[in-house]
């Protein structure tokens, strides 16, 4: 599904190079303005089924609302925490056989003594950091069976850090360059 997404926007981009500019763009967000808004709060909502990651939502989110910035951490945390939400139910409704490989179901029992040690902390430190999709670590602790509580306000305390850094640091961007 992503691969057909992503080959239809380039497809689109190279045809119809002129839908891209800004003057374009521009003039249909102040005829859309509502329509837009619904699209945006609706795509952060579905992202993570599509396994589109939550930083390409925000980087949207920052170039239609530049001046926005709590109405784009609360729009953008509500999407994370029902993705993640979503995710986690998936990784505790399939069992380990089915969603683990055969050489990493092996290592699972040391995985789950893992996330009972330290589970909170690696979720906070996995959600934080930028460069790991923290969908995976929502698969996994809903797979071993965490407390979805503790992993719900440690990956809330991690994305919600990094949401506000990628947010003003982005604001910040954009009002030097425009």
């Amino acid at each position: 599904m992503w691969l057909i997404i992503l080959v239809s926007s380039l497809a689109i981009f190279f045809s119809f190079p002129h839908l891209f500019s800004a003057d374009y763009i521009r003039n249909n967000l102040q005829d859309n303005e509502g329509l837009i808004l619904l699209i945006y709060i609706v795509f952060t909502f579905v992202r993570p089924v599509l396994f589109i990651p939550s930083t390409a939502a925000l980087l949207l989110g920052l170039a239609l609302y530049p001046n926005e910035p709590v109405f784009l951490l609360i729009i953008n945390m509500m999407g994370i925490i029902f993705g993640a939400t979503l995710l986690f139910l998936a990784g505790n409704y399939f069992t380990p056989e089915q969603f683990f490989s055969e050489k990493k179901i092996k290592s699972l029992p040391k995985i789950k003594e893992k996330i009972n040690q330290h589970g909170f902390w690696i979720v906070l430190g996995w959600s934080f950091f930028p460069f790991v999709p923290t969908d995976l670590i929502c698969y996994v602790v809903g797979a071993t069976k965490m407390n979805y509580w503790k992993f719900i306000i440690a990956l809330f305390l991690g994305e919600l850090l990094l949401v506000a850094i990628y947010i003003w640091t982005g604001k910040g961007i954009i009002d030097l360059i425009f």
